[in-house]
């Protein structure tokens, strides 16, 4: 019978100096039930770091297209000093006068006849629509001041609309003005001519990049955040930990990694001396090793050559799809056989002599296998092949047709939780602890299969 964990209706989890003692504590809980403290943005940052510099990145080169693609804007400003002359009053008069018809001089940079003479001046092949949006004129309060600002997609047309505007609208202003010269003589000097501009004043680049470097790390960090609730994806073991409440014991080459076989792995020694730690020093007869029906497993020759290697003896058999080299198990009776009556054991197990290790497929569906005949019948299997082996490993999938793996962690003294690295999602793990506690099994700790590296193609030549 398994050695459960969460036997009680409570759930029971491990203890974190001793896994394989059943200690009664809280289930663990999702982000959801417990919501989110500062450690956990910290956590979402760092962990999914590379959709931030993502949108970052994206959010700097989209301000820095939309700078490049907008027009340039030049402005050149000229400034026009209004003097007044009166035989019959004080300076004070005057000035209050010049400041009270000031305010009124910037309006006339609108008429169509004066900006019909720019255009002329100018030389420039533009309506008189397109020079009153480039033109206008303030008075500075508390000023005598009259300035014209002129605005281009080039510096020096700035600057010559500007010089252009500012004579013509002196002009005007003495014509309004000097209907009296001999009383009144209002003379319009232009003080300041207008230069080109070194800089544009749009697109301001720097201003925008800042912009766009913040609109993009905080999409960044929205993105992150949506991404590690909707989709959080075990990256690191402390993620996997967290998630599940149970100890990483080894982080191992996955059965899909077949271009790595042959290097030494020390993950599964590592995990195999985690489980003797957790079990007082011996390993467990019966070991289940539970996975997505969907992904890869642990390397069955891997686990063991290692087991071998520590003078234990084993047999895997495996209860899902899948081989240890398809080729070796062809036309081969496998497990599905052996539980249907189809077959013996002795007809479908292999001896593999080099490693030495027993071997025994899944083996093709069986028709008429029934999750009750499974139930039956695997634990005098396992207990006959406890006769000749050391340790018995099941390599099975939860849910899987006909022999599901809740089924057979009944009659297992440990069971492993595989997590794919950058593939399995919490959910999914916490959606197997749930089926586990359901036949009131318990799993013994997690095992994380790592990513593979990529294949890097030799050079040619």
């Amino acid at each position: 019978m398994a050695k459960s964990l969460d036997y009680r209706e409570d759930q029971l989890f491990l203890s974190p100096g001793n896994p394989m003692t059943p200690v009664p504590v809280r289930p663990p809980q999702s982000q959801e039930a417990m919501g989110m403290d500062i450690k956990d943005y910290l956590r979402v940052l760092r962990t999914r770091k590379w959709w931030i510099l993502f949108a970052t990145i994206l959010g700097v080169a989209a301000s820095l297209g939309i700078t490049l693609s907008m027009t340039p804007s030049y402005v050149a400003k000229a400034t026009i000093f209004i003097n007044v002359q009166s035989a019959g009053d004080s300076a004070f008069a005057r000035g209050q006068y010049a400041l009270q018809r000031a305010d009124s001089y910037p309006q006339l940079i609108g008429d169509p006849t004066l900006l019909a003479a720019v255009a002329r001046r100018v030389d420039a092949d533009v309506s008189v629509n397109e020079l009153r949006r480039a033109l206008s004129a303030t008075n500075p309060e508390d000023t005598v001041l009259i300035v014209i600002t002129a605005s281009a997609p080039q510096a020096q047309q700035a600057a010559d609309l500007a010089n252009a505007a500012a004579p013509l609208l002196a002009a005007r202003i003495g014509e309004l003005e000097n209907s009296d010269p001999k009383s009144l003589l209002v003379t319009p000097e232009i003080s300041v001519p207008a230069s080109a501009p070194d800089d544009p004043v749009s697109p301001r680049t720097t201003v925008n990049l800042a912009l766009g470097l913040i609109c993009g790390l905080s999409l960044g960090m929205i993105l992150a955040l949506f991404v590690d609730k909707v989709d959080p994806r075990i990256l690191r073991p402390a993620d996997a930990e967290r998630v599940t409440g149970l100890p990483v014991l080894g982080i191992v080459r996955g059965s899909d990694d077949r271009r790595e076989r042959g290097r030494r792995d020390n993950g599964y020694r590592q995990l195999l001396s985690s489980l003797l730690l957790a079990n007082d020093g011996d390993l467990p007869q019966r070991l289940l090793v539970l996975s997505d029906p969907k992904a890869p497993t642990v390397d069955a020759v891997e686990l063991g050559q290692t087991l071998a290697s520590m003078g234990r003896k084993a047999v895997i058999m495996q209860s899902r799809e899948g081989a240890i080299e398809p080729g070796e198990v062809a036309e081969h009776p496998g497990l599905c056989q052996v539980l249907a009556g189809q077959a013996t054991l002795t007809e479908a197990l292999i001896e593999m002599i080099h490693v030495p290790m027993g071997y025994l497929a899944a083996g093709e569906p069986a028709a008429g296998l029934r999750r009750y005949d499974v139930f039956r019948r695997i634990s005098p299997l396992i207990e006959e092949l406890e006769r000749s082996y050391d340790v018995v490993v099941i390599l099975a999938a939860m849910g899987a047709q006909p022999i599901d793996g809740a089924v057979v962690a009944a009659h297992c003294d440990g069971v492993l939780l595989t997590s794919r690295q950058k593939k399995s999602t919490a959910r999914a793990l916490r959606r197997t602890l749930e089926d586990l506690a359901a036949v009131r099994s318990g799993a013994t700790g997690l095992v994380m299969l790592r990513h593979p590296r990529r294949r890097i193609r030799p050079r040619q030549g």
